[in-house]
């Protein structure tokens, strides 16, 4: 199985002997992937429809791995337990319907458990929400696919909350002290954005200074790096 930029980013995060539950799996690519290198041995492909699902079954049983992969009809982790898993991998969606699949699997923020997220959206709230609820965002990566940059963090249930600035919420503490050259790919092509929408003169005032405080974040941060 040959993974796209984006989920080979995703896959790699895995440690050897985890048991995946793979959220939103749609055809199964990183499952299969993760069996077919001796990664892992056990995983979860779950969906919430059941078309991608008939899909992700078609393609395991190419592969030869069907001993080792469920297929679960799952609304997020709803028909999941904890004690099934240790690895839970929600990505390939925007930032509000991670949160929701988060806030109804409450069960499984337990310090066993690691959570590899990937929203397309909204991944300053997501960093926001982590943080509030007790999680520890250990480490992020980012990568560029086909034009589109996606970032992909991997956190822990801790108890314990912490403060992030403004700045870390928007590109991410991780990536920004490890001056990741992909972000400051994504921080450059903000800033022309930002300046770009600067230029339009029917801005009412509040939305204009609204725009320069995100520029200077950006600024700040790209004089981090």
């Amino acid at each position: 199985m040959k993974l796209s930029k984006r989920l080979q980013t995703i896959a790699d995060f895995v440690k050897k002997n985890s048991v995946v539950a793979d959220i939103g799996t749609d055809h199964a690519h990183i499952p299969i992937y993760l069996i077919e290198n001796n990664i892992i041995d056990k995983a979860y492909a779950c969906d919430i429809n059941k078309g991608p699902l008939e899909k992700a079954k078609e393609n395991i049983e190419n592969f030869g791995v069907s001993e080792n992969i469920v297929l679960r009809l799952s609304n997020g982790l709803d028909k999941m337990s904890n004690k099934e898993v240790d690895t839970i991998i929600i990505a390939g969606m925007g930032g509000e319907l991670i949160i929701d699949i988060l806030n109804r699997g409450k069960a499984f923020f337990d310090k066993k458990n690691t959570f590899i997220l990937s929203p397309h959206t909204k991944t300053d709230e997501v960093r926001d929400y982590l943080i509030r609820k007790g999680f520890k965002i250990i480490k992020e990566d980012m990568c560029i696919d086909e034009g589109k940059f996606y970032t992909v963090m991997e956190v822990r249930y801790t108890e314990n909350t912490v403060m992030y600035s403004e700045a870390e919420l928007l590109y991410g503490k991780y990536l920004i002290e490890n001056k990741h050259p992909v972000l400051l790919r994504f921080l450059k092509k903000e800033e022309e954005k930002y300046i770009n929408i600067l230029s339009n003169t029917g801005l009412n005032e509040d939305r204009k200074k609204e725009l320069r405080h995100r520029l200077d974040i950006i600024k700040e941060t790209m004089n981090e790096m």
